[in-house]
């Protein structure tokens, strides 16, 4: 799938601050860093796709997939897409894509997703999506999940 058909899918973009500490010896971004812009990213996407209130209902990481296709590095303009592409009864799944700025052009560098599951920190079990959750995540996502 070409690039531009690719974002199209993506409503939530941010733009990434690559840290010099996130370089390896070999002057691209370690591996282990994307899990964490990954994060950064899902975190920005709750406080605009669904308001989340993360003192009702928690959400831990199940699952973690990432390809990496090409290196990010530093001072390339780097952004990270994010979408729910799917919800579950307990869990869903969110997708990501990185893109680079390299020599005027925005490559796709990276693809990703994680598996979420809802979870009570009192009772220290998952739960099931509230509706209100499930519909505001639709909502903002256009009802493609």
């Amino acid at each position: 799938m070409e690039l531009e058909e690719l974002k199209k899918q993506f409503r939530f973009k941010m733009k990434l601050d690559i840290r010099w500490s996130d370089m390896d010896e070999m002057r691209h971004v370690n591996n282990a860093v994307y899990l964490t812009y990954f994060e950064q990213a899902r975190v920005y996407y709750f406080h605009e796709a669904c308001q989340w209130n993360w003192k009702e209902i928690g959400a831990i990481l199940a699952n973690a997939h990432v390809d990496y296709l090409r290196p990010v590095v530093f001072p390339n303009d780097t952004y990270v897409y994010v979408r729910t592409s799917k919800l579950g009864n307990k869990s869903f799944e969110v997708s990501y894509i990185i893109t680079s700025i390299v020599k005027g052009e925005e490559q796709l560098t990276t693809t990703g997703s994680t598996t979420m599951v809802l979870f009570d920190y009192q009772t220290n079990k998952s739960v099931p999506m509230p509706d209100y959750l499930r519909e505001r995540l639709s909502n903002y996502e256009g009802n493609k999940i």
